[in-house]
């Protein structure tokens, strides 16, 4: 015989239910969390690859840092605008204008 006190002893078996989305599919809910991700990877990405590009012209050329604060801005604005596009969506016409 086991004796137990008020409260103490085993806790009832839950059963788990997985979280679900309301009215929305689990695979494509997936899919926007991966596009997400990648929006991050593609911004340094871009931003990286722009300033290596940079740094090399500048050893090429020999004009100190003009190419890679040139590219560095170019690759942060570029992305920055990508980004945000990506995250926003698409924006939709106003009246009088074509689609």
């Amino acid at each position: 015989m086991q004796l137990t006190a008020a409260g103490v002893g085993q806790l009832p078996q839950l059963e788990r239910t997985p979280t679900t989305f309301p009215g929305d599919d689990r695979k494509r809910v997936e899919r926007s969390y991966l596009q997400f991700a990648g929006v991050g990877v593609q911004f340094a990405a871009t931003i990286l690859i722009l300033t290596l590009l940079g740094i090399w012209l500048d050893g090429r050329a020999g004009t100190g840092s003009l190419f890679t604060v040139l590219l560095l801005l170019f690759g942060f604005v570029g992305a920055t605008y990508s980004l945000i596009r990506q995250v926003l969506g698409p924006t939709k016409p106003g009246p009088g204008k074509k689609q």
